[in-house]
């Protein structure tokens, strides 16, 4: 069954699996524990630290296993509010995922900016520099690349910029590990990730600090991750992790070229098959396996259930927004109105997709728009 959401949740690589297996069945003891089997396992614990530390051109001790980005970046906007005082604020782009906006909203209700992006998408640097000039900053915070629609922000620029004003610069780089290039991101001051989202297991992730992490404070006090996160680190987890990585790095201009290739012919054939439907950025400036579409008519969720129904799973959007009944804060950021954007579907393809995948999703794009004009009109609800 053709599967289309990988911005949602990936599929587990084969190899991720066995290694997830195997690390269950022999190396399952409590890595603080004083006997030589836990030792062991501490020793496996710090080879994948060590090879995520080679992977992103960083310090060992920097990095830090957790639950995944959502867990990361609250941490740091908690660290931030017990290490800034009143009168600085914190700049959060206008299309960063809820765990980083609606956790601002809460712990920095009047000192936090959005920061806008233009009809790309991306985010506008001359305004960051504008509200760097004219207040006090105690962090940026802007992702790599976008979520929902696929848009590559200029991290590097942000990166620079906040490096010579003297700001903290958070990245969540959920969305491009395994998709583009990344060199120099992790020497940001804070860098998140999500391994579900490279084809590793749900619930573990990591956070990489920058050179200042001796004061990093854990949302929970604990011993764990050398006192920066407490809890039990889940080996099996961590290791199918590092495999996941591994394997979205082998070939990757290869998987990366294909992944653009496929794309293109998709949207040049729907483009074709759907009149009116308006293809969201800069193909240029996006993730190789993202495309947000506004469809020109019916509701999204039409198009979704009726797809799903043909074999095919693609999303309005954001997971963690869908079934929410709210717009996407993204398309509003953006510039859509609330009809175009309720008309928004978003396909994210991956390894597992054919270039004959894509070829019969456009043509099953093409066969539930002719069945939505012949059908009668009915309200979705969602529960």
């Amino acid at each position: 069954m053709p599967y289309f959401d990988y911005n949602a949740t990936t599929p587990l690589y084969p190899e991720v699996k066995e290694t997830w297996l195997d690390t269950v069945n022999n190396n399952w003891q409590n890595p603080s524990s004083p006997y030589q089997s836990a030792a062991r396992v501490k020793n496996l614990l710090e080879d994948c630290r060590q090879y995520l530390a080679d992977v992103f051109q960083c310090k060992k001790e920097h990095v830090i296993f957790n639950s995944g980005a959502t867990e990361g970046n609250n941490a740091i906007l908690h660290h931030i509010l017990t290490h800034s005082n009143e009168s600085e604020k914190v700049i959060i782009s206008a299309i960063e995922h809820p765990s980083v906006i609606e956790t601002a909203k809460k712990l920095f209700p009047n000192r936090f900016e959005l920061l806008p992006v233009d009809n790309n998408g991306v985010v506008k640097l001359e305004i960051l520099e504008k509200l760097i000039k004219k207040n006090k900053i105690c962090l940026v915070s802007v992702m790599a690349a976008n979520n929902e629609c696929g848009a590559i922000q200029p991290w590097q620029d942000v990166q620079s910029t906040c490096q010579k004003a003297n700001i903290a610069y958070h990245c969540d780089a959920s969305q491009a590990i395994g998709k583009i290039q990344c060199d120099n991101l992790f020497n940001s001051d804070f860098v998140t990730g999500s391994a579900h989202k490279f084809g590793g297991p749900k619930g573990v992730g990591f956070l990489v600090l920058g050179n200042d992490s001796c004061n990093f404070n854990s949302l929970i006090g604990g011993a764990q991750e050398m006192g920066h996160r407490s809890g039990t680190e889940n080996l099996a987890a961590i290791k199918g992790m590092i495999t996941a990585l591994k394997c979205s790095l082998k070939n990757f201009d290869i998987k990366k070229e294909n992944l653009q290739i496929n794309l293109k012919k998709f949207i040049d054939a729907i483009t074709k098959k759907i009149p009116g439907l308006n293809i969201i950025g800069n193909q240029n400036n996006r993730l190789p396996n993202t495309v947000m579409a506004i469809m020109p008519n019916f509701e999204n969720i039409r198009w979704v259930l009726n797809l799903d129904k043909l074999g095919f799973q693609i999303s309005t959007g954001s997971a963690c927004a869908t079934g929410k009944n709210v717009p996407s804060h993204v398309l509003a950021a953006i510039g859509y109105s609330n009809d175009e954007i309720k008309r928004s579907v978003r396909i994210s393809g991956g390894w597992n997709n054919s270039n004959e995948d894509w070829s019969q999703l456009a043509n099953a794009f093409e066969k539930v728009s002719e069945n939505l004009k012949n059908s009668p009109k009915t309200t979705i609800v969602i529960p």
